[in-house]
C-alpha cells in the first residue's frame, strides 16, 4: 500500500473512479475534466495496491478569510475509491497522508464537504453551516423598479464578464468570514467556455460594482409547452448598496417571465428580507454543510484581531497533529493575539482539536463546548475571555469543490 502524488498517467483512472463514485458519465466528461487536470493533476494523491489506484483525494490549495486573517487552506475533495476495495481503511490512509502533508507545508486550516461527516468528524473537522439560497417571486423587489442616478446593468456572457467577476470577487472575500479567495491557478479552472450569464451594475463612472452569476430557464407559469420560469444565481456580490439595488431591478424587470428566482444569503450583509415587499413568506434552500479543522493552532491564531484584551493558558489535545498537543500562551495586546508554545506546561483550561476549532471558526460559543466533550476542564476566568475574544459569527464557504 502507498500513498503518492498524482502524475498526468493517472487522469484515465482518476476519472473513470470520480466518475463511477459521483454518478456520471465519465466518457462524456472526459474533455471537461481533461481541460483542468492537466495543470491541476499535482493536487491528487492516489493510493496503490499491486500498482493500482484504488482511491484518491484532491487537496486544493486555496486561502481562507477566518475573522479577518488570511491563511493558507487545504480543500479536501473529489474523494474517491473503488468499491472493490472499500471498508478496508484505503480512503482514511489518504486523510492522515493529507494532515501530515498539509501540516508539513504549514496550512494553518482546512475546510471539506462531507459525504458523511462522522467519517472526518474522527479526523477533528467539525460541522459548519451550509450555503443558503432565497427563493423568491421577482415581484417582490418591486421597491427597485428604478435603477440608481448614474447606474446600468449589463447582461454579458462569460468570455466578456470573467475579467470583472475576478475583480469584484477578490474585493468581496476580503469583508466575508469563511471566504475563500483563488489563485491564478484555481481561477484557470472557472476560464474555460461557459453558456452562465452575468449581469454586471455599473457605477456613473462606468466602474462595476457588482455582479450576479445566473441561469435562467422557462417561461411564467401555467404552460404546458415549458417549465416554469426560474433563476438560480450561482454567485452575487456587490461593492455598494447602489451595486445591490441594481441588480436586484435586474431581477425585478423579468416578472413577466419568472416566477421564482434563487439567490445566495451572505450572512455577512443585510438580510433580503428587508429589501423585498409584498410578502410574507419565502422559502430557503439549504445545500450541504462543510466542515473545518485547525492543522495549525499557533499559525491559525497568531496575530488574527480580536475585541478584548487579556491572557491566558490552554492546553490542547489534537489526536492527529502533534505538534498541537501542548500548552498556549496566549495573550491579547492591542487587540491582536500572540502565541507561545510552552510544550507540556500544565494549564487550568483545556480543550480538544474541535473545541478550538469551534470557537475561531464561530461555529459554538465557550460555554457550550462541554456537551461534545471538548472543554475537558476549564476556568471561569478564561471562558469569559474566550467568548469575548470568539464571539458566535457564522461562517460562509464561498468555494464549492
Amino acid at each position: 500500500m502507498k500513498v503518492r502524488q498524482a502524475t498526468v498517467k493517472d487522469f484515465d483512472r482518476i476519472l473513470e473512479l470520480t466518475g463511477y463514485c459521483y454518478g456520471f458519465d465519465a466518457n462524456a466528461a472526459r474533455d471537461r475534466y481533461w481541460s483542468r487536470y492537466e495543470y491541476t493533476f499535482d493536487e491528487n494523491y492516489c493510493l496503490e495496491i499491486d500498482n493500482k489506484v484504488v482511491a484518491n483525494t484532491r487537496c486544493i490549495p486555496l486561502e481562507q478569510n477566518v475573522r479577518g486573517k488570511w491563511l493558507k487552506m487545504g480543500g479536501i475533495a473529489m474523494v474517491v475509491s473503488d468499491p472493490v476495495t472499500r471498508r478496508k481503511g484505503y480512503v482514511r490512509e489518504i486523510m492522515n497522508y493529507c494532515l501530515k502533508k498539509m501540516s508539513e507545508e504549514k496550512y494553518p486550516v482546512t475546510t471539506l464537504y462531507p459525504f458523511k461527516d462522522t467519517f472526518y468528524a474522527a479526523f477533528g473537522y467539525v460541522n459548519a453551516p451550509p450555503a443558503v439560497r432565497m427563493n423568491i417571486n421577482p415581484k417582490y423587489l418591486s421597491k427597485w423598479k428604478y435603477l440608481p442616478k448614474g447606474y446600468t446593468v449589463e447582461r454579458l456572457p462569460h468570455s466578456e464578464a470573467f475579467d470583472i467577476y475576478k475583480s469584484i470577487h477578490n474585493k468581496a472575500m476580503e469583508n466575508i468570514h469563511g471566504g475563500v479567495r483563488r489563485s491564478e491557478k484555481r481561477w484557470k479552472e472557472f476560464s474555460g467556455p461557459s453558456p452562465i450569464w452575468y449581469a454586471v451594475a455599473f457605477n456613473e463612472k462606468k466602474e462595476p460594482e457588482g455582479f450576479m452569476q445566473y441561469r435562467s430557464k422557462g417561461f411564467s407559469t401555467g404552460f404546458d409547452w415549458s417549465e416554469d420560469g426560474k433563476i438560480s444565481v450561482n454567485e452575487m456580490y456587490t461593492l455598494t448598496p447602489q451595486a445591490r439595488q441594481a441588480l436586484y431591478n435586474f431581477l425585478y424587470l423579468h416578472t413577466d417571465q419568472i416566477i421564482e428566482v434563487a439567490v445566495p444569503i451572505n450572512p455577512n450583509e443585510s438580510d433580503h428580507y428587508t429589501w423585498l415587499q409584498n410578502y410574507y413568506i419565502t422559502s430557503l434552500s439549504p445545500a450541504n454543510i462543510f466542515m473545518a479543522r485547525i492543522v495549525d493552532v499557533k499559525d491559525t491564531l497568531q496575530n488574527m484581531l480580536v475585541p478584548a484584551e487579556g491572557q491566558l493558558k490552554l492546553k490542547i489535545t489534537d489526536n492527529h497533529i502533534a505538534k498541537n498537543t501542548q500548552t498556549f500562551e496566549i495573550t491579547a495586546e492591542k487587540n491582536k493575539l500572540k502565541v507561545n508554545a510552552l510544550g507540556d506546561k500544565p494549564a487550568d483550561t483545556e480543550m480538544t482539536i474541535e473545541g478550538i476549532t469551534s470557537l475561531v471558526y464561530g461555529l459554538l460559543p465557550a460555554t457550550e463546548l462541554k456537551p461534545f466533550n471538548w472543554l475537558t476542564n476549564s476556568k471561569k476566568a478564561d471562558i469569559d475571555l474566550l467568548g469575548k475574544w470568539f464571539e458566535l459569527k457564522k461562517p460562509w464557504l464561498t468555494e464549492g469543490f
